[in-house]
């Protein structure tokens, strides 16, 4: 027999769920619509009550999803062929989908509203620092290709200070290629560490009930 408030939070909650494969979404509303009747919630204020709202719920199923995902660093996606933007686009994303699972939590919130300010304070520290370093990376590629202009300005008038001029230039220009790939590789370790902290406080937030994610029925 059907069920008007179970149908209606259902159709609801499929409607957030546009992220998933068809095959994804069908995993979790069948989950989820067996749970609800198995646990006897006939109306809609129950329902609410027991797993929140359509939105709040997607939320945390998203999250939980794009954690997986990430952890499995996506190979199940286009079969693992994906460029490291892709692979840091999604992980962004997945970042973004557990700070809205978290503010969507009755529980998580308050622990949420301390956290995330420290975390932004954190992340504005070191991406202030990151351009700071940067900029004075610039200022020196400036420097060196200056000074090797200024080397070449005077070459008919002191060879030696062409010398010393070029020479000065092409140290600073040899050093800013030697530190720029440390500085890239840098920035990803930061970004990965800022990954692997979310994929963490999601887990720890957020999974309670398990949430049905490709693949896992057929292993099962």
């Amino acid at each position: 027999m059907k069920n008007k408030a179970i149908d209606t939070y259902i159709d609801e909650f499929e409607i957030y769920l546009h992220q998933l494969s068809d095959k994804e979404k069908q995993d979790v509303l069948e989950f989820y619509r067996e749970y609800i009747i198995d646990a006897n919630l006939q109306s809609s204020d129950a329902i609410i009550n027991e797993l929140g709202t359509p939105k709040h719920l997607a939320r945390k199923v998203l999250a939980d999803y794009s954690i997986k995902m990430s952890e499995e660093n996506y190979q199940s996606v286009d079969n693992g062929q994906m460029t490291g933007n892709q692979r840091f686009s999604k992980n962004l994303k997945m970042i973004g989908l557990v700070i809205l699972a978290l503010m969507a939590s009755p529980v998580a919130i308050m622990i949420a509203v301390i956290l995330i300010p420290l975390i932004v304070l954190f992340l504005g520290l070191g991406v202030l620092f990151i351009l700071l370093f940067l900029f004075m990376v610039a200022m020196s590629v400036v420097g060196g290709i200056g000074a090797i202009f200024i080397g070449l300005s005077v070459m008919f008038q002191s060879f030696a200070t062409t010398v010393f001029y070029v020479g000065v230039g092409l140290l600073i220009l040899g050093v800013d290629f030697f530190i720029i790939p440390i500085i890239i590789a840098l920035l990803k370790w930061f970004f990965s560490v800022i990954v692997i902290f979310f994929r963490w406080l999601g887990k720890k937030m957020l999974r309670g009930r398990k949430t049905p994610m490709k693949g896992e029925k057929e292993n099962a």
